[in-house]
């Protein structure tokens, strides 16, 4: 029965290493992505033990060279397999359907995390949020980006100057 004293140490510790169980920590990302992107203010920011939405200013809309861009989704699958990380803008297309055009072929890879990363981040985004990633996912002219370093999808919109950052982790 000795050890019955011990439970509310245990239940407590738990509970403290549970809520520190975060797929990303805001300063940790943030400097993962300016090696990247020329970052702004935070807008917002959510982690938990499944996902992390991101939303930061961008303080310029261009992609950094320490990011393999592309230009068409057979030059990012190239990049990505060979990096493990690329981005793509394809003038009139948007990041959506670069990403479908992806999923299609062979090697689908870079579509299928940066779905997948997308996919599960509906949990840590708020309802604006969600309607705005959806947005710029779906805009012609946007930048989607993936590293596998980082573990998560971000979607540079032009237009609204925000880089936005998604990841899920199915658990």
């Amino acid at each position: 029965m000795n050890f019955l004293r011990h439970i509310p140490l245990v239940a407590a510790t738990s509970i403290t290493l549970l809520s520190g169980c975060n797929l990303h920590s805001e300063k940790k990302l943030r400097t993962s992505l300016e090696q990247y992107f020329t970052l702004g203010d935070t807008l917002f920011f959510n982690s938990k033990m499944t996902c992390t939405a991101a939303v930061f200013r961008a303080a310029l809309n261009d992609v950094k060279p320490e990011m393999p861009m592309a230009a068409t989704s057979l030059e990012t699958q190239e990049f990505f397999r060979s990096t493990g990380k690329a981005a793509v803008r394809a003038e009139g297309q948007t990041p959506h359907a670069l990403t479908d055009e992806m999923l299609t072929t062979e090697d689908g890879a870079f579509g299928r995390q940066a779905l997948a990363a997308a996919a599960l981040v509906g949990k840590c985004l708020s309802d604006t949020n969600s309607q705005d990633f959806h947005r710029a996912l779906t805009r012609p002219g946007a930048t989607i980006a993936y590293d596998t370093g980082v573990g998560g999808v971000m979607i540079l919109d032009p237009v609204e100057r925000k880089l936005f950052f998604a990841a899920g982790d199915p658990l």
